[in-house]
């Protein structure tokens, strides 16, 4: 069985380019994935985003920063 949260994410392009963006982070029994490109901050109204940005913001507490490989 999986689940996922979001992750947020250190990318590295070069030797001196780096910025951070948050992913969707599968955990599996087989180890874990993560979706390729970020998400993006979207909803049907100001409170579905508003609660997107709060999750993304437990997990960025929880699970803290991965590098992106």
């Amino acid at each position: 069985m999986s689940h996922w949260h979001y992750q947020l994410m250190k990318h590295s392009a070069g030797e001196t380019y780096v910025y951070y963006a948050i992913h969707e982070y599968y955990e599996m029994e087989d180890g874990g994935g993560w979706t390729e490109n970020p998400v993006n901050v979207t909803g049907d109204s100001i409170e579905d985003v508003k609660k997107a940005l709060m999750l993304m913001l437990h997990d960025i507490d929880k699970h803290g920063v991965k590098d992106y490989e």
